[in-house]
């Protein structure tokens, strides 16, 4: 039941009249009885041991020269022979001799001397010393221009002669090794103490027995460098004539025979390691811990050591007479294929290969195998094939490093390398140049091929271990794809930045220069296409992405001779002058050659990385060899977007597809965590994609990333979904009316209470806040400016926040406090009134809307349900008399007297409207009762008999009960004034005074209150 309650306050003034009138009127709320109707307002780097023991010297100060250094002079007095691999001592000028890979110094005479793969200087003679490394090897009629050979070191007393391959450099005053006494420790640090034992021996300058000096108008020697030539087995290297080779007995350093002194006990500091680790204080290979290359410790269960250098045959798909083979060294593609199972092969002249080569006794030093130069080189890991020709046949076997297979021949531009810089845009300030194999194994079951390598830096002040690799060839694919992956341990810490370089000087099958070079488009690698004498083709890839840590940038050439992948500060040959330097080399799009048809080169990189010592670092390229174009697809997920939390966990579905695939396993991850099996499927369609559903085991309310991808038979990786899982963020508004129920409508001026609730979704142990959240709202036109007790509080009712109106754009801003977790729920809340011109069957609308990030960088932005109330016609007091008058001066009467008001003004009358829809069947009535009676004016004497006529029905007012004096069905929205009727003929309020109650001369007045009801009383 509604009601609206009107109360009268009624004056009465008597002298020798009886004056009546009414002083004031209060209009009550149909929905709040008997309520006034007045509106109520509201690192750690591991420092390496130095020892602190001083070598002796010579008298004259000078260190040995090692062997090696110095070259005698060929038959043409003009000429100076090739060094390979050795840097020269400084001339008596201070210049650093050319090295090989080299920028020479200027000489007095301002000209610059010869670098390699430049134009080199004329000596006297006007005979050239260099010419063209690749038109010597291609020549048939042209002989190498020197032979290696071992120089022979004299001493006045006892030799000593250095470990070959190692060079040394005559100290000077300002470059000399540090010395630091046995006996004092440095100041100022406190430096853990090692007891070690240091080999003393007694170093003196050794003369080259028979060496010449070359000599030119400026004192400096020449090199003849940057030439392209076959080089001898190094084994086999034959001496010049008629010079005597100084050889020891071992590989090991000699020491002074019979002398070996007892090794003092010495103190070492702790030092950085600078260059790496000197090679004479390297473990036997045996002996060296590869473990930290190693995923886990089982991981060469199932592998068996090699001893002889061999490659490992993997099936292909579809090619019955060709085999094919991972491999690492040189093979000479002139070779027959029954000569693969010959002994020791290698050695024959005419092959000088490393096919079948001995790998390195386990009691072998690491110095004395680098200085014996008899290696395989791990760095020139490549596909081999044997093809379809009779066994007996030459040229059998095809790879495709320059020259002729043998890789060695152009070193500096076959094979990987790794590179350092002090930062990312340096150029290489250490590049290696040979990755020796320590250790290679096998495992015929899953057809892989590891191999241990050391990476040697070849100082001028001697040989250092830089680190150590490990690379794994391993089939991917049934279709000749092969995955190469290259691990890096660094044992150095000179520079900070490494990265990793590949480049081919290519020669498919002796071929060379008629090796073309395409694109696979969208610079996803490259391939060759190249006939074979067996009349089949062979397609030679390279792919640069669809793995894991590819390479990614490439570069090409047509002149690869010697070129290295990174430049280095002495020389400006390279195919990328810097370690992160963007290539020069366009995209010519699928399918397309390259331009490079003269002499086809190319280098990959990746990207330069800080690494720290004692840090591994990962690299990976792809290789592939076919007969036919391979259209390699890779396997390939997609995910549902309907996945949902459950009591259970995560719900997730979505399909996979793999083409080339047989069998394929999904795996998830969890916040980067261990990857966990969905399931193992066989691939029964290969060209249908197939469906999948999982339930991942995850509760909800905390951030989690949550990774999908497949793996086929050949651990080849698919696409990597990523959903990034976050907890179900709830906003909800509400409308309450006065009564606290949810309206569905509304009448002018009728009060709402908007409520907007905000739950995260986060648990307790999420340490994420609000940070920039923010919570807005529109403001209805309908409602009346501005809302009032605004408030943003927590579950507790504790304020959390700002709330705000902006009457500029009419919207509420709620800012939760930005360090309030957001684990805790928020709740905004307002009270609006709805205008009481406010248009009927009209909506007030309301939807919040949160947005802003996190306090972790995500980003919010969600809308609430909305809200709608209709506003409706509304059942009220269209006016109402603020006083009723009975009269002025007027007779007391001796019999019982009845007295009318004075008419009342239209706009001061007792009206009532209801505009409420017909189809509620609307119905009203009016109740009047005194709030206070006639009251004599100071005397408090009271006058009865108050009366209202409805009808045929009289009811007496009085302050005990309401009476009704009206009632109305509703049949349309037109005024009804109640007032209008009051005559003494018809209905209306009068008074009835009893004789002898009225007292002359006083005033009375009283008070009637009107009350509006909606339904009927009794209902």
């Amino acid at each position: 039941m509604r009601k609206l309650v009107i109360s009268i306050l009624v004056f009465v003034l008597v002298f020798s009249e009886l004056n009546v009138f009414v002083a004031e009127t209060i209009v009550n709320d149909p929905t709040e009885p008997e309520i006034e109707c007045e509106e109520q307002l509201e690192t750690d780097d591991v420092e390496n041991i130095a020892t602190e023991c001083k070598e002796p010297e010579k008298e004259n100060g000078e260190d040995p020269t090692t062997e090696g250094e110095g070259q005698p002079e060929t038959e043409n007095s003009g000429e100076d022979p090739t060094t390979e691999g050795k840097e020269q001592p400084e001339s008596e000028s201070g210049e650093d001799p050319t090295t090989e890979g080299k920028e020479q110094p200027e000489p007095e005479n301002g000209e610059d001397l010869t670098t390699e793969g430049e134009k080199e200087q004329e000596p006297e003679n006007g005979e050239n010393p260099s010419t063209e490394e690749e038109e010597q090897t291609e020549s048939e009629t042209e002989e190498n221009l020197a032979n290696a050979c071992e120089n022979q070191l004299e001493t006045d007393g006892e030799e000593n002669p250095a470990t070959e391959g190692e060079e040394q450099q005559p100290e000077t005053d300002s470059e000399k090794d540090p010395e630091v006494d046995c006996e004092e420790e440095p100041a100022g640090e406190e430096k853990p103490e090692i007891e070690c034992e240091e080999g003393f021996y007694i170093e003196e300058e050794p003369a080259v027995e028979g060496e010449e000096q070359l000599e030119s108008n400026n004192e400096e020697e020449l090199a003849v460098e940057g030439e392209e030539q076959l080089e001898p087995n190094d084994e086999e290297e034959p001496a010049v004539e008629g010079e005597e080779q100084l050889e020891p007995n071992d590989e090991e350093e000699p020491a002074i025979e019979g002398e070996k002194q007892q090794a003092p006990q010495c103190k070492r500091a702790i030092s950085k390691l600078g260059k790496g680790i000197r090679l004479r204080d390297v473990d036997k290979i045996g002996d060296i811990d590869f473990s930290k290359l190693d995923d886990s410790e089982n991981e060469l269960d199932g592998f068996t050591q090699m001893t002889e250098n061999r490659g490992v045959e993997f099936k292909v798909q579809g090619e019955k007479e060709r085999k094919h083979y991972m491999y690492f060294g040189d093979v000479y593609n002139g070779r027959s294929i029954e000569s693969l199972e010959v002994k020791n092969s290698y050695k024959d002249p005419e092959i000088r290969d490393d096919w079948g080569r001995p790998l390195p006794d386990m009691e072998t030093t690491l110095e004395s195998l680098v200085s014996g130069k008899d290696y395989i080189n791990a760095q020139t890991f490549q596909v081999m094939i044997t093809l379809g020709l009779d066994k007996s046949s030459e040229h059998g076997v095809a790879t495709y490093f320059y020259s002729e297979g043998r890789a060695k021949s152009d070193k500096k531009g076959n094979g990987l390398v790794i590179a350092q810089g002090g930062y990312q845009s340096d150029v290489a300030q250490f590049q290696s140049v040979d990755l020796p194999i320590l250790k290679l194994y096998k495992n015929e079951r899953t057809k892989e091929l590891i191999a241990y390598a050391a990476v040697i830096n070849d100082h001028y002040t001697g040989l250092y271990l830089d680190g150590y690799v490990k690379i794994n060839m391993r089939p991917m694919s049934s279709k000749g794809r092969i995955n190469v992956s290259m691990k890096y341990l660094k044992l150095s810490d000179e520079y900070e930045y490494t990265n990793f370089g590949y480049s081919v000087h290519m020669d498919i099958a002796m071929k060379h220069q008629e090796s073309r070079m395409y694109s696979l488009g969208n610079e996803k690698g490259f391939y060759f296409n190249q006939p074979m004498i067996d009349s089949r083709n062979y397609l030679l890839y390279f792919f640069r992405d669809g793995y894991e840590n590819h390479p990614v940038k490439f570069e090409g050439t047509d002149y690869p001779v010697n070129k290295r992948p990174f430049g280095i500060p002495e020389n400006s040959y390279y195919f990328f002058n810097r370690l992160n330097s963007s290539p020069k080399t366009n995209e010519p799009g699928k399918d397309v050659m390259y331009p490079f048809t003269d002499h086809p080169g190319w280098a990959l990189r990746w990207d330069p990385k800080i690494q720290k010592l004692n840090e591994v670092r990962s690299a990976s390229i792809e290789i592939a060899v076919s007969e036919t174009k391979i259209n390699d697809v890779l396997p390939e997920v997609q995910l549902d977007n309907d996945g949902e939390y459950t009591e259970g966990g995560y719900r997730i579905g979505g399909t996979w597809k793999a083409p080339d695939s047989e069998y394929i396993s999904l795996y998830y991850t969890i916040d980067g965590g261990k990857p966990e099996k969905i399931q193992d499927f066989k691939n029964v369609n290969p060209d249908i994609a197939t469906p999948w559903e999982f339930m991942i085991p995850i509760a909800e309310g905390l951030d989690h990333d949550v990774t999908i991808y497949a793996i086929d038979e050949y651990d080849r990786l698919s696409n990597i979904e990523t959903i990034k899982l976050r907890p179900t963020l709830a906003i909800t508004e509400q409308v309450l009316n006065e009564d606290g129920n949810v309206p569905t409508e509304v009448a002018p001026g009728e009060t709402l209470n908007y409520e907007i609730l905000v739950n995260t979704g986060y648990g307790m142990e999420d340490k994420g806040t609000y940070g920039g959240v923010t919570i807005t709202q529109k403001y209805d036109p309908h409602l009346k400016q501005p809302p009032t007790d605004l408030k943003i509080t927590d579950e507790n009712d504790n304020t959390i926040g700002t709330v705000t109106f902006n009457a500029s754009n009419n919207e509420i801003v709620a800012k939760p406090n930005a360090d309030l977790r957001r684990s805790t729920k928020v709740k905004v809340t307002y009270k609006a009134k709805v205008k009481e011109e406010a248009t009927e069957k009209e909506y007030v609308r309301g939807q919040a809307i949160i947005s802003g990030k996190y306090s972790t960088g995500d980003a919010v932005n969600q809308t609430s349900n909305e809200v709608k109330i209709m506003i409706i016609g509304v059942l009220k007091f269209v006016s109402a008399p603020q006083t009723i008058s009975f009269g002025d001066k007027l007779t007391i009467s001796p019999r019982t007297k009845t007295y009318y008001p004075i008419p009342i003004t239209l706009d001061e009358s007792l009206a009532v409207k209801d505009s409420r829809p017909q189809s509620r069947n609307p119905s009203w009535t009016m109740t009047a009762k005194l709030i206070q009676p006639l009251t004599g004016k100071g005397t408090g004497s009271t006058l009865e008999g108050f009366r209202y006529r409805f009808g045929e029905n009289v009811s007496f007012l009085s302050t005990n009960a309401s009476v009704q004096i009206y009632n109305k069905k509703t049949t349309n929205s037109e005024v009804v004034n109640i007032s209008n009727t009051w005559n003494p003929d018809g209905d209306g309020l009068y008074l009835e005074v009893l004789p002898g109650t009225a007292k002359v001369g006083v005033e009375y007045e009283g008070i009637i209150s009107w009350t509006l009801h909606d339904v009927q009383p009794n209902e």
